[in-house]
């Protein structure tokens, strides 16, 4: 909703509005709860039966416009601070995740690399993951000889390059099994899964999100919540970013795939025409 202040239109969200209005409403019923025990005061003491009587039926009313003045002052408190608060870091996430997508799909571009993306264990000298964009679009041949520092492969016959580059995801699944205590290394797919719950109950960065095998193949479904905007603008824009540097929250699914099972998650196509992503992914040996 929009208001129209000091000759400026001015964007005001749901919670904030509504958390106004409460507090308004609030500050109105302790109003008249101070007016009713202002009335009381000016009667004072008395042995007047009727006053008395009045007295009590003011109290009751005073107690009553008290109360429901400080719970609505509460609620619209929390929903004009704790609610907003934590839409923040979703809304500031989504600008951060549609730029790191134009970022990684300039760099491609840069390089002519049109291959599927590859998510590479940290094994055969990674530290941590990588994951690898070769040139060719079909076909993949990741580096025998890796290190934390190589960006650049030449691939084993020196004839198909690629390059490889830090999982955006990757501190979100370090985020995650350090808030939850866990560790994916050596967990199966299903267990991974299921501690990734954290991402959609926790963070409420998903909505759902599925691993199935099908056909020897691993099929993951994913549909954002918080950042479903930002996905929608980036699979709009840049389409080939799911396939070849995919997002936050699809990197931390498949950096959590490749930390699991130990093996490279490949990349082998990809359907983003709807908000539901479905992602068709082989896991090989390194």
């Amino acid at each position: 909703m929009k208001l129209r202040l000091m000759r400026r239109t001015v964007s005001v969200g749901a919670p904030v509005l509504y958390g106004t209005v409460l507090v308004v409403i609030g500050l109105v019923f302790l109003a008249i709860a101070f007016s009713a025990q202002a009335k009381i005061e000016d009667i004072g003491a008395t042995t007047d039966a009727a006053l008395l009587e009045e007295i009590s039926t003011i109290e009751d009313q005073r107690d009553v416009f008290l109360l429901f003045g400080l719970a609505a002052i509460f609620v619209g408190l929390f929903a004009a601070v704790v609610i907003v608060e934590k839409s923040l870091p979703v809304a500031l996430s989504g600008s951060q995740m549609v730029s790191s997508a134009r970022a990684g799909n300039d760099t491609l571009a840069g390089l002519n690399l049109t291959g599927n993306a590859a998510l590479l264990p940290a094994k055969h000298g990674l530290t941590k993951e990588r994951i690898f964009i070769p040139a060719p679009r079909n076909g993949m041949t990741p580096p025998s000889a890796v290190s934390d520092d190589l960006v650049i492969s030449p691939g084993r016959d020196g004839s198909t390059p690629g390059v490889l580059m830090e999982p955006l995801g990757r501190n979100l699944l370090d985020t995650v099994e350090a808030d939850l205590g866990v560790k994916f290394a050596g967990a199966s797919a299903d267990i991974v899964e299921g501690n990734l719950q954290y991402l959609k109950h926790g963070l409420g960065i998903m909505r759902d999100f599925h691993f199935k095998e099908r056909d020897g193949k691993t099929v993951m479904r994913v549909e954002y919540s918080g950042l479903k905007e930002a996905c929608r603008a980036i699979r709009k824009e840049l389409p080939d970013t799911c396939r070849q540097v995919p997002c936050l929250g699809c990197s931390a699914l498949l950096t959590a795939l490749a930390r699991g099972t130990g093996k490279i998650a490949r990349i082998e196509e990809v359907d983003n025409k709807e908000d539901t992503v479905v992602f068709t992914l082989s896991l090989n040996e390194w």
